[in-house]
């Protein structure tokens, strides 16, 4: 069976490529994408998985017992609605992006 992750990555990297030629963006952003794909393609899918999971409660403010569990519930989700739920995570991540992209584009516009 084909890991989900396969399907996931083409679109996400398919889904920032649209908001940077939107000019919603920075291209910064996408080399970036890339850029940490490629690395984390070089490490054992175990550091990898730990180093995203710490990275990720970091960033949540997430214990990172808690984050596990709530990853655990979300990988025990059948396929289509595992890739639903990624979807919108990143969507709302899209959204966070934009936001700063506005203020940094906003910042230089007044200097």
């Amino acid at each position: 069976m084909p890991d989900p992750a396969d399907a996931f990555e083409p679109w996400l990297l398919h889904r920032v490529a649209e908001a940077v030629e939107g000019a919603e963006v920075s291209a910064d952003l996408l080399t970036d994408l890339h850029a940490a794909l490629a690395e984390a393609r070089t490490r054992p899918p175990e550091a990898r998985d730990a180093l995203a999971l710490m990275e990720l409660a970091e960033r949540v403010h997430l214990p990172v017992d808690e984050l596990s569990e709530l990853l655990a519930t979300l990988e025990a989700q059948p396929p289509p609605a595992r890739e639903r739920f990624l979807r919108r995570f990143v969507e709302a991540w899209l959204v966070h992006q934009r936001e700063a992209y506005d203020a940094e584009q906003r910042g230089g516009e007044e200097s």
